[in-house]
């Protein structure tokens, strides 16, 4: 493996080689340099931009040796020993922990299901009694559940700070973007369905709140990308990424060189954000192609495109490289702005990836039967999941589920939630495959209510990880509107589609979390910092004085000022 680059190398050659053509190659080192050097920054950053590579784990960057982010590792403050540090360990989650300093058990949701017990979002229908919601379908609900919380997120804190500053949440996720951003943020930027173009096809077109024109466009402007393509355009209507297909370009670069979709969409309307909007003091930004790839082939153990129809694209090579790219744009633009040294850099992930190469979902080939692994119930804001995977099938004759959320940890809400209705779901759960313990809820904990299968652990790693972290994981769900039951499974293990999130495992908690530019030196924080603590760091590097209980630890950032 070759020396990885300086952050000065990275964001000069970029420069020099027009940033834009992100689907070239890598840019090349063009000097010496790096953080350790150049004028002396500024006391106090005055500008945060945050990066989430969403699904990226410290094991992929290694695996695809993704040489811009391993330097930005190198040469800023890098946290070895950190990791993602709650559950569920999902997107809808973790962007809100990022930028509310709130475990899920205080920030008003906990994971993919969601229990209304406060009827924040509205009447229950008359057939469907228990108030159970999919978070990420809710969008801008999620709002109204940070409100009724009372948190402030990093937005209101930028905009008390600087009244005249603006900050900018992108992501071509909605329900990421949401969480993300909060109600504080001037500018929400993601994706809508669009109308026709007179090009024809179908298109996504960028919408949220307060989208600048810029980025808006005229129709079939930049930041309008195709729409509609069937899965094999893309190599994905094979098993298993059939589970869960490619959605045209909203999540990948696509093959028109106008209209590139994806990570460069994302990267794009950053940079343009920097370019338009100089007062901008938070730009927060959600690549999703990584996380779309490992979902797809199953993380590190994708085997890459096979067959004559295969379209490298989609898997997870072509993804992390892009990916990679797409954050040392990010920092070529500051750079080429003369604004690294002012702006605190934040690259994390909202979780790892677990690869599921002990599968308990159905390989059924149906474009997105994968939701029907993920879900079983009648939520609110959703359609009716009713073909249970036959690995939960213990759990569905005690005919009590009023929703249940499978990925790399098993989770379930009940309809009776009485204690023998619990003590009975909680004997099923026992008897599925590869459960390694089954944990009740009990107010602002969970209690172990099964023996630790020791046995279905392969590695004295596994072992020792959980046994040091899976009590402190599954209790920060431990909410009324958190799950009533959890079941933790073994590395490698899913029930749901080829790669997931959601559990304990390593592969899904142990994230990258970087702190860059602002004049911080080299010197990593050897402290197990996790994405809760975030935001309270960001707020002491900036001198911004909280105004509201955290979760999160505030640690001080070694500089070289």
């Amino acid at each position: 493996m070759s020396r990885p680059r300086t952050i000065a190398a990275i964001t000069t050659a970029l420069v020099v080689a027009a940033v834009g053509a992100a689907a070239g190659a890598g840019a090349q080192a063009s000097g010496p340099g790096g953080m350790e050097h150049g004028p002396r920054p500024p006391e106090r950053p005055t500008k945060v931009v945050i990066i989430v590579v969403d699904s990226l784990s410290r094991e992929i960057v290694d695996t695809y040796d993704m040489r811009n982010v391993e330097t930005l590792m190198r040469d800023g403050v890098d946290t070895p020993r950190g990791y993602l540090g709650h559950t569920g360990s999902v997107t809808v989650v973790t962007h809100n922990v990022i930028t509310s300093g709130q475990l899920p058990k205080h920030m008003g949701w906990t994971d993919e299901g969601y229990r209304d017990v406060d009827g924040l979002l509205g009447d229950p229908e008359p057939d469907n009694p228990d108030q159970l919601y999919i978070t990420s379908n809710a969008t801008t609900d999620l709002l109204t559940l940070q409100e009724a919380a009372g948190y402030p997120k990093l937005a209101d804190y930028l905009g008390a700070a600087d009244p005249d500053a603006k900050t900018f949440t992108i992501s071509p996720k909605g329900y990421a973007a949401y969480a993300f951003g909060g109600a504080g943020s001037d500018s929400i930027i993601t994706f809508g369905s669009g109308p026709e173009c007179t090009t024809g096809g179908s298109w996504r077109k960028p919408t949220g709140v307060n989208v600048p024109s810029y980025i808006l466009g005229e129709p079939c402007s930049r930041f309008w990308v195709h729409s509609g393509y069937p899965a094999y355009a893309y190599d994905t209507a094979k098993l298993p990424a059939v589970l869960y297909p490619l959605d045209s370009d909203r999540y990948v670069t696509g093959k028109d060189p106008a209209h590139q979709g994806g990570d460069v969409w994302a990267a794009d309307a950053a940079v343009e954000v920097m370019r338009n909007d100089p007062s901008w003091n938070g730009i927060f930004v959600s690549l999703p192609g990584v996380d779309k790839a490992a979902h797809m082939w199953g993380g590190t153990s994708d085997p890459g495109p096979t067959g004559a129809d295969g379209d490298p694209m989609t898997h997870m090579a072509a993804a992390t490289a892009e990916a990679d790219r797409q954050v040392a744009k990010i920092l070529a633009e500051l750079e080429a702005q003369d604004e690294l040294d002012n702006t605190l850099v934040v690259l994390t992930s909202d979780h790892g990836s677990v690869a599921g190469d002990t599968f308990h979902g159905e390989l059924v080939a149906e474009p997105n039967y994968g939701f029907f692994n993920w879900y079983y119930g009648d939520p609110e804001n959703d359609e009716v999941y009713d073909r249970p995977q036959a690995a939960l099938q213990p759990l569905v004759d005690t005919d009590n589920i009023g929703l249940t959320y499978s990925d790399s940890m098993l989770r379930v809400w009940l309809k009776d939630q009485s204690p023998a209705a619990v003590k009975e779901a909680a004997a099923a759960m026992r008897t599925m495959a590869d459960v390694t313990a089954v944990w009740r809820r009990d107010g602002d904990h969970y209690d172990r209510v099964s023996r630790i299968r020791w046995d279905r652990m392969d590695a004295n790693g596994e072992r020792s990880w959980f046994g040091r972290k899976a009590q402190e994981l599954v209790d920060t769900q431990a909410a009324d509107y958190g799950p009533d039951l959890i079941a933790t499974l073994p590395d490698n293990t899913t029930y749901s589609v080829a790669g997931d999130h959601g559990g304990i495992q390593r592969a899904a908690q142990q994230v990258p979390i970087v702190f860059a530019g602002a004049g911080l030196s080299a010197k990593d924080l050897r402290a197990e910092v996790r994405s809760v603590d975030i935001m309270p760091t960001v707020l002491r590097a900036m001198g911004i004085e909280p105004t509201f209980p955290m979760d999160g630890v505030a640690y001080r950032l070694p500089s070289r000022r």
